[in-house]
């Protein structure tokens, strides 16, 4: 068995950390507030559609949302930290997304003991017969580090159940996807599009005799 000399074990580790904590363009592009009371308004905008939603959809007839990028990073960078926190794991920090076609980038800090790394996920979502939600990551990284994708799944799925949705862990096309069952209450989801910078949900309510 080959040896390690203490330079090259030290070299090995410096180099890790580094990799660790090496940030991707896009979260470095989204991470900036910039002008902050820009940011607060953007945030009050996401509040007030997703309030707007949830009334939407408590009553009979077709409703939809669209919700920016920027609205959505403005909320987790300002409104999260303020009134949220407690929201997050203990040890994440800076949490920011990136919407593309057809799928959700996933970035936050995570500091895991002595060393803080960027854990990074591409999840992409897609929308089943009978009201489901499958969450597929199809990519999970700390730092430039491939890490394995699975338990991010599963954490996935526990965060949809504490919203108390009924979620499960499923195996399809070779890969562990949280399924997520939206349906209830009349209220029947008929689209979730995810678009260059934009996040479209659509669903209709049934009207309840």
């Amino acid at each position: 068995m080959w040896a390690v000399p203490a330079a090259g074990a030290a070299a090995i580790v410096v180099v890790a950390i580094a990799a660790a904590r090496w940030s991707p363009g896009w979260y470095a592009e989204r991470l900036a507030v910039g002008d902050v009371a820009a940011a607060d308004r953007d945030a009050r905008r996401l509040v007030t559609a997703v309030a707007g939603l949830r009334v939407a959809a408590g009553q009979p007839g077709q409703w939809g949302v669209a919700i920016r990028e920027q609205e959505l990073n403005a909320w987790l960078a300002t409104d999260l930290p303020r009134h949220h926190a407690a929201a997050l794991p203990t040890g994440v920090r800076e949490p920011r997304v990136g919407l593309e076609v057809g799928r959700v980038r996933i970035a936050a800090r995570v500091a895991m003991g002595p060393i803080e790394g960027l854990v990074s996920l591409l999840v992409e979502p897609r929308l089943r017969a009978n009201d489901q939600l499958e969450l597929a990551v199809s990519e999970a990284r700390c730092g430039a580090l491939p890490i394995p994708a699975g338990p991010f799944v599963h954490r996935l799925a526990s965060l949809f159940r504490r919203l108390g949705f009924a979620t499960d862990v499923r195996r399809l096309d070779g890969r562990s996807v949280a399924v997520v069952s939206l349906g209830g209450r009349g209220a029947v989801l008929r689209g979730v599009t995810v678009d260059a910078g934009e996040l479209l949900i659509a669903g209709l309510t049934e009207e309840t005799r």
